[in-house]
């Protein structure tokens, strides 16, 4: 992390360190991009104040009518309420009114509650609109960022059917295609499987454009709607899950990824067999939970059976083959073997400047990736140069405003300096 980011970073927890450090009410708002920030904050709030009460709560498995005695039940110490944009939302328009309601009865206890608010100033506005008299009282706003590691998209092999766009336009024409085929299909009921394909697709491009928020919002709108409409569609449903939890990873929900990824390995593995090119893809994704979560040694299994299964299946020069090269090397960087990651780097390289060429987004990650394990040798010059070709790449078709073109660039300036 650059140290700019480090210093935002440090401030914002003095400054809700302070803003507890008293036990009077307070309400307290913090917005994350990343659910890493969402554990930070209750694991170092719970450890500063062991002695005082503290209480989780999150509004994806609560119950409505209840939720709010139960926060007053709380009586005291600290409030931990995850997933609180969802209270912004129509099936919440009670609860968010009952919140108004009992402001000053919240203010006489001596509670903190602190709310946790996905990035965006639309969310700002979303709260202040949605609960006034609950967002005049909150002090402070808390706005924690961190960096989003570059990778193969959160270093994951994808379904073998991704999309490979070419840059930030050819996804948004994908968009509005989609949208104006399903304004004309969405009310049919002949054309279900296709629908679903399409939804599926729309959620790739959003993710392609780092836009990871509203990728998950589509996923899980079509499990419930395949949920509530008793669908015979058993195998699209774990293609949802495995493409949602490729999101909760990208934003750092864990365990919850975690969950839908053994599910996926569990249904691809007796639906295809252990040695399927499918069952690679969800060994592979399930390696990446298991090193973000430090289960290094289960992760190194899946990550060297699914580049042993891709590998037979496409051999070495293949573009799902460069992934997983990609993958691995990734890893072996995490656990400090910095020469074969460079070697598996090299290797990813050349077999995707063989099927794209040097100019295209999937060569850019190659060209970063191999950079990171050359910085960790200790060759800079040749890393400098790497991440600088990789930032013109995806700038130019993505933008600099793309979560990837901004870790980058950190990344670039980071190397920089250490020359």
């Amino acid at each position: 992390m650059s140290s700019n980011i480090q210093n935002i970073l440090d401030e914002e927890f003095k400054l809700l360190i302070r803003a507890t450090r008293n036990e009077l009410f307070h309400f307290i708002s913090v917005q994350y991009n990343h659910y890493d920030l969402v554990r930070k904050v209750k694991s170092d709030l719970v450890a500063q104040y062991l002695k005082r009460p503290n209480h989780s709560f999150n509004l994806d498995n609560c119950n409505p009518e209840t939720f709010i005695s139960d926060i007053l039940a709380s009586k005291s110490g600290l409030v931990f309420i995850e997933k609180f944009d969802l209270i912004f939302t129509e099936p919440f328009r009670s609860l968010c009114i009952g919140f108004n309601q009992r402001r000053d009865l919240f203010s006489t206890l001596p509670i903190q509650i602190i709310v946790f608010i996905p990035s965006g100033e639309e969310n700002l506005q979303n709260f202040q609109k949605a609960m006034p008299d609950i967002f005049s009282i909150v002090n402070p706003m808390i706005q924690l960022f961190k960096e989003i590691k570059v990778n193969e998209f959160s270093n994951t092999i994808m379904d073998l059917n991704e999309f490979n766009f070419e840059g930030s336009k050819d996804a948004r024409n994908e968009i509005e295609r989609i949208r104006k085929r399903l304004q004309i299909i969405e009310n049919t009921t002949v054309n279900t499987t296709l629908i679903l394909s399409l939804k599926i697709n729309l959620a790739k491009c959003y993710r392609f454009l780092g836009n990871y928020k509203d990728s998950k919002i589509v996923l899980e709108k079509l499990i419930k709607e395949i949920r509530s409409n008793n669908s015979d569609l058993e195998e699209y449903t774990y293609i949802i899950k495995n493409d949602l939890a490729l999101n909760l990873i990208d934003l750092g929900d864990y365990e919850n990824a975690k969950k839908l990824l053994e599910e996926a390995v569990i249904y691809t593995e007796k639906t295809f067999g252990k040695n399927h090119p499918n069952t690679a893809v969800r060994y592979s994704n399930l390696a990446v939970v298991l090193e973000d979560m430090g289960d290094y040694e289960r992760a190194k299994i899946l990550y060297q059976d699914a580049l042993a299964i891709i590998e037979k299946s496409y051999g070495k020069d293949h573009h799902n083959t460069a992934i997983s090269y990609s993958n691995f090397a990734g890893f072996l960087n995490i656990i400090g073997e910095y020469r074969r990651a460079k070697e598996y780097s090299e290797k990813s390289l050349f077999a995707t400047e063989k099927n794209f060429g040097s100019n295209h987004i999937n060569t850019a990650i190659r060209y970063s990736n191999l950079a990171v394990s050359l910085q960790n040798l200790g060759d800079y010059i040749n890393a400098k140069n790497l991440f600088k070709k990789a930032y013109i790449i995806y700038v130019d078709n993505l933008g600099k405003n793309h979560p990837i073109s901004k870790t980058i660039k950190r990344n670039l300036e980071s190397v920089k300096k250490i020359m």
